[in-house]
């Protein structure tokens, strides 16, 4: 059986393939686009975090009844402007 390191030597002296020297910049490109899906993947975890927080507190809050009494776009029955009319 052969010695690791004199494989290591035998490995070291021959010259690198010339397809190595092009292969940054296609690295760096993947790199960059693993990176920009974390930041999407982790926007969309935030946003859908906020929306099941909403709901739930929305869902979980005291409903309040409607009051027929109250005009949608008129003035409320408790403004000031109403009570002092009265």
């Amino acid at each position: 059986m052969a010695n690791t390191d004199d494989l290591l030597a035998a490995l070291a002296a021959e010259p690198l393939p010339q397809d190595l020297h092009a292969i940054e910049p296609q690295v760096m490109a993947r790199l960059g686009q693993i990176l920009e899906q974390r930041a999407a993947r982790r926007s969309l975890v935030i946003a859908g975090a906020i929306a099941v927080l909403i709901g739930a507190g929305s869902g979980l809050a005291p409903a309040t009844s409607a009051s027929a009494a109250e005009p949608l776009l008129g003035v409320p029955l408790q403004a000031p402007s109403n009570l002092l009319g009265r």
